[in-house]
């Protein structure tokens, strides 16, 4: 009897041992595996993000419209399972960069400055908070994409080193194509006179800005990056000196270049407003005009195109 009494305990306790053990491999193995898997999914998601981040700003940067309005949501956190909801958290920080791209500048007859403009640029950076895979976050910069370790480490995401970044920028690669986007010239003909003479020149600086009151968001849910593009023109009638500097940072020459070659055909095509290129030394950063404001007035019209970055 005694016997027959002990055997449904041991039974009961085999039992209870085999449930305990089987939900400590769960929670211990099984569940942070599916967590795992669906906070690679998440930032997946947030990687995606990124790419459409970046192509919605090189468009605004493209077309130069005004009001023109960019929408993108990022996925702040992940890792939630059937089995266990709790998910991670992230921060989205939109900031100004501290170097300009390029510096425009307008002098009147007697060297004074009319008008200045930086070409500015912004960074947009998401960063993981309490991840239940890797402490992976991204940022886009200088128009690519970095992923970013520890938030101390980070890599190009569409590029093997830094140096096929560098090389980006040159030539007719896309990263140069952004670069050159940033500033330009063009002319009006004047219709009624010889040609050659043209009745106004357009100088077209684009910037990007970082909203103060909306620089920063963080949660668990969905956050968004909007950006709005505004278009303002003003004309100048007595501009005699025109100069577009540049600290070669983080474009290299590519904006100034393209700023000078845009104003070389111009001062080519307008011969009779005797737009004249003043020579600077090799390697200079600097590329500066002189209009002669006499028998050929010509009107100097700037289009600024501020594009306004922000989260939410």
């Amino acid at each position: 009897m005694k016997d027959d009494a002990v055997a449904p305990v041991i039974a009961i306790m085999l039992i209870l041992a085999t449930i305990v053990t089987f939900y400590s491999l769960w929670n211990a193995h099984v569940i942070p595996s599916l967590k795992q898997s669906s906070e690679v999914d998440h930032l997946h998601n947030v990687e995606s993000a990124f790419q459409h981040l970046s192509s919605d700003i090189e468009r605004a940067v493209a077309f130069k419209q005004d009001n023109l309005v960019f929408s993108e949501p990022v996925q702040m956190g992940g890792g939630d399972t059937a089995f266990d909801s709790l998910r991670s958290a992230g921060s989205l920080y939109v900031r100004n960069e501290s170097q300009p791209v390029y510096t425009l500048t307008l002098y009147d007859g007697s060297g004074n400055a009319m008008a200045t403009m930086d070409g500015t640029l912004v960074a947009v950076s998401y960063e993981p908070v309490g991840n239940y895979w890797q402490d992976q976050g991204y940022s886009w910069q200088y128009g690519y994409i970095n992923v970013t370790k520890y938030r101390t480490l980070e890599t190009p995401l569409g590029y093997y080193t830094m140096t096929n970044v560098r090389n980006g920028f040159e030539g007719d690669g896309s990263l140069g194509a952004f670069a050159r986007s940033f500033g330009t010239a063009e002319y009006t003909m004047n219709q009624s006179a010889m040609p050659g003479n043209c009745s106004a020149i357009t100088l077209i600086a684009t910037n990007l800005t970082a909203l103060q009151d909306r620089n920063f968001a963080s949660g668990n849910g969905y956050g968004t990056v909007k950006a709005k593009s505004t278009v303002k023109t003003i004309s100048w009638p007595d501009v005699y000196h025109i100069r577009v500097e540049s600290d070669q940072t983080p474009f290299g020459n590519a904006t100034l270049e393209n700023w000078n070659t845009s104003l070389s055909v111009l001062a080519d095509t307008c011969t009779g407003n005797n737009i004249t290129y003043l020579p600077e030394p090799p390697g200079s950063n600097v590329r500066e005009y002189s209009i002669e404001q006499g028998k050929n007035p010509l009107q100097v019209v700037l289009k600024t195109v501020s594009i306004e970055v922000g989260v939410s």
